[in-house]
């Protein structure tokens, strides 16, 4: 017994459990003093459940934000307008497409084909098509035929970037072109070839037919008027803009002859390019007999020099009128020569006038133009906008001092762009509203 005792007091003792079970059918602790666990009470101020931190609301909020934006932006035609616009923008202000489009713009092909027409003979077409199918949202495409003034404009730099961007934007975008457009001769006819490319963008599977708007640079801004009032397609057109156009041929004529414009009742100076001199000058001797036409077409070149008086001599007395006009050498002359233009000068000048069609058009239209601009007054362009008014008729008028005519200008300060790019924003939103 001894031994076995012994033995019994040098074994260890039992170690204590470290989370001994509570009996199920322990007293409640007021009845047993403190051998219950603690209550609950006592325990809030030690273990209090962790609560996540406030930057983790704040992110999840945020993403939940962001997630709400982004479907907004995506379903809503506002909200895609929105996107297209803000990607669009910024490359319509350079010459180039920038980062941007490199990252989230469409691919897109470039095709140049001809075709024949029976009014124009033959119709240059540049084609400028994402590659991608159609989106889902809103299932076809949107589409623009630019007519993009006197003289072949289809290398140039910013007319490029421009339907580049627009067709990286989702666009398809068509640049038409003429025979007589090429060689700076603005005629009515010519409209016909715009209708056809319009048609023809009309009759593309991934295009929808109602969301097609006409674009007109410079003079080209007439043939977008003429092919928006034409029977076949007035119904159809989307939109018409026009930067940089013209109005009435014969205060365009009136405004050369006199270097002057009349703004809100005051007298300004404007100097005009030679350009517009030399569009008029083709076009005016496209009803001369081939002598005064090439005298006048030699004149208004771009390196052209003043008619001798021996060669004033070979001209009749409309085509001396209309030579003096062009010259602006004659400004206390300019009534007299306006009224010694010839009945068929006249008759062409209110032909060419996108004021002889504007009552048959049926779409919105966009006005923009340059305040300083050299090549045509913006003074037309207001006087557009009043008809318009006039007529009651859904117009947007917008005023710029950072382009050349149609050109974004070099030098520009970033307060200068900023002043005028939200104005441009306005009219572009509108018209990716269009086919968003």
């Amino acid at each position: 017994m001894a031994c076995s005792q012994s033995e019994a007091s040098s074994a260890p003792a039992p170690r204590p459990l470290d989370n001994p079970p509570v009996p199920t059918d322990a007293a409640p602790a007021g009845d047993r003093g403190q051998t219950g666990p603690p209550p609950v009470s006592s325990l809030r101020g030690t273990y209090r459940k962790r609560r996540p931190p406030l930057g983790r609301w704040a992110a999840q909020a945020l993403l939940t934000v962001l997630m709400l934006l982004g479907l907004l932006l995506s379903l809503t035609p506002w909200g895609r307008a929105s996107l297209r616009t803000g990607l669009l923008l910024p490359a319509l202000l350079s010459v180039s497409q920038g980062p941007a489009f490199r990252l989230f713009g469409e691919p897109i092909r470039f095709t140049r084909t001809t075709l024949s027409s029976a009014a124009t003979g033959l119709v240059y077409l540049d084609l400028y098509a994402p590659t991608d199918s159609a989106p889902l949202v809103p299932g076809r495409r949107q589409a623009v035929v630019v007519i993009a003034g006197l003289g072949d404009n289809r290398a140039d730099a910013q007319l490029v970037n421009f339907a580049r961007s627009l067709a990286s934007d989702g666009m398809v975008v068509a640049i038409v072109g003429t025979p007589a457009l090429f060689d700076f001769v603005l005629r009515r006819a010519d409209s016909a070839a715009v209708v056809q490319v319009f048609e023809l963008l009309a009759q593309r599977r991934d295009v929808d037919p109602s969301r097609i708007g006409l674009v007109g640079f410079s003079a080209g801004n007439a043939l977008a008027c003429f092919a928006a009032a034409d029977p076949r397609i007035r119904h159809q057109v989307a939109f018409v803009l026009s930067f940089g156009g013209f109005f009435e041929a014969t205060t365009l004529l009136q405004a050369i002859a006199t270097h002057q414009l009349q703004v809100d009742g005051h007298t300004q100076t404007w100097i005009p390019y030679y350009v517009p001199l030399q569009a008029l000058a083709h076009t005016l001797g496209t009803i001369l007999p081939s002598r005064e036409a090439a005298l006048l077409r030699a004149a208004f070149a771009q390196n052209g020099r003043p008619l001798t008086r021996a060669e004033l001599n070979q001209l009749s007395p409309s085509t001396r009128a209309a030579y003096h006009l062009l010259a602006g050498d004659q400004p206390g002359q300019v009534a007299a020569n306006l009224a010694a233009l010839s009945p068929q000068m006249r008759a062409l000048l209110a032909q060419l006038s996108p004021a002889s069609a504007v009552t048959e058009i049926a779409a919105p239209i966009f006005l923009l133009h340059d305040r300083s601009d050299a090549y045509v007054p913006f003074t037309e362009t207001l006087a557009f906008a009043a008809a318009l008014q006039r007529l009651h008729h859904p117009y947007d008028l917008a005023e710029f001092g950072i382009f050349q005519h149609v050109e974004v200008r070099s030098g520009l300060s970033p307060l200068q762009v900023l002043g005028d790019s939200s104005r441009l924003a306005a009219i572009i939103w509108k018209i990716m509203l269009v086919g968003s």
